[in-house]
């Protein structure tokens, strides 16, 4: 942006050619740049204001004159021609200079500002006023401003406090959603159940809602776990709040109600996105208060088990869903780039959220695991219609771990796998 000159910009550019001040120094103070310095002492030159530099000379400062009386300020200029690096260093100690005389101003104006704390016996020692004296008024006098309390706080014990708090939130980040499961004997199986997306009015499937999870209460040896989005609970989108067919409230007691339909055969429950939006807009984790009530381990988005069949131990990775790694062409890409970029490995990993149903073995270090996705018992949305995805199917991915010996078996639901244990006497 060109500079705008005014009157004193002007005059100063004036006084410093003729007391011998570099073009450059003068941008310095101007804030402008060497070139439009030395246009405007064109200009001057040109109208007879300043007097023309002798030919061949650049424009320096004047070397020390021995006639200090002289008014002619041309006697003044000798020397070689001045360097880029010169003119240079000539700004640079120009700004070094305007900076130091700033710093100097400012403790001058400290060090005629009296602070100081005085003590009071009406407070504690570490609640002191603190008199500021703010200046002097022909008719007031001297004049200060007088604080009854001083901030008491402290930064060393606030660190410290941060410190331990930071190691506990750490420690809790770490440690919440991995559980030890430990079965005395086996073989047992696992079947990872998600997206009921329970809902009156809806498309969901409640007599397979039902039939499975009694499937799984009466099947010995056969446990579940919850991978999110059991209930609709469109509380954060308005639109569909007000075009469903029922409310929260109505969906939260169906589902409580769904829980005692697998007796105690419920291992661990995580929370979904629409679940999460109860506690995102209200505060409130109504998916971990169920839980509890319920007797049955919570936690938000992903569980980690540890699970034990006589001694045998299996890994089982369980979240809702992933932010990373999706693929339309391969839905257990996501699972499996979560074992290779995971903090922990694991033996069984399943990703929900999707509602398309997936279970695929793979190698990794010399060792089958198993990669999933649940289907949905939520077989058709109006999103879904909308976007065009396809219909869900209510599928359970379901993995039977023996004991004593490290094997696995997967199915892509819980109806195969209830087959396969009663027709192979497992």
């Amino acid at each position: 942006m060109a500079h705008k000159w005014t009157d004193n910009d002007e005059a100063l550019v004036k006084q410093n050619y003729l007391g011998g001040i570099s073009a450059v120094e003068t941008a310095a103070m101007l804030g402008t740049t060497g070139p439009s310095v030395r246009g405007r002492i064109a200009k001057f030159r040109k109208d007879g204001e300043l007097p023309a530099t002798p030919k061949g000379q650049h424009w320096m400062k004047p070397a020390p004159s021995t006639d200090r009386g002289s008014s002619n300020p041309q006697q003044n200029f000798a020397g070689p021609p001045v360097s880029m690096e010169q003119e240079v260093d000539k700004m640079e100690s120009a700004v070094l200079r305007r900076q130091l005389e700033e710093a100097n101003r400012k403790l001058n104006e400290a060090a005629d500002a009296e602070i100081d704390v005085v003590e009071s016996k009406s407070l504690s020692p570490t609640l002191s006023p603190t008199r500021i004296t703010i200046g002097e008024d022909p008719k007031a006098g001297k004049v200060s401003v007088e604080s009854q309390w001083k901030d008491d706080y402290d930064p060393v014990k606030a660190w410290e406090s941060a410190e331990k708090r930071g190691k506990k939130a750490i420690r809790k980040a770490i440690n919440n959603g991995v559980f030890d499961v430990n079965f005395e004997k086996g073989p047992i199986a696992i079947s990872v159940i998600s997206d009921q997306h329970i809902a009156p009015g809806s498309t969901c499937d409640f007599e397979r809602l039902r039939e499975d999870a009694e499937l799984i209460r009466d099947t010995p040896g056969f446990y579940a776990v919850f991978g999110g989005d059991g209930v609709d609970n469109h509380i954060k989108h308005r639109s569909a709040l007000i075009h469903a067919q029922s409310s929260p409230d109505q969906q939260w007691k169906l589902f409580d109600h769904y829980l005692q339909l697998f007796g105690d055969k419920i291992l661990t429950i995580i929370s979904g996105n629409h679940d999460a939006w109860t506690a995102q807009i209200g505060g409130v984790d109504f998916l971990g208060e169920i839980a509890k009530q319920n007797k049955i381990c919570y936690a938000p988005a992903e569980a980690r088990l540890n699970i034990s069949v006589a001694g045998q131990e299996y890994k089982m990775m369980v979240r809702h869903q992933s932010g990373r790694f999706n693929s339309s062409l391969n839905q257990t890409h996501a699972v499996k780039r979560h074992y290779e970029y995971g903090t922990d490995l694991f033996d069984i990993g399943v990703i929900c959220h999707h509602h398309e149903a997936a279970c695929e073995a793979f190698i990794r270090h010399g060792l089958k695991r198993y990669a999933a996705r649940p289907g949905s018992y939520q077989i058709l949305s109006p999103y879904a219609h909308q976007y065009g995805y396809s219909r869900a199917i209510p599928t359970c991915p379901t993995f039977i771990l023996f004991p004593e010996e490290r094997r696995m078996i997967g199915f892509d639901d819980v109806k195969d796998a209830v087959w396969a244990w009663g027709n192979l006497e497992l």
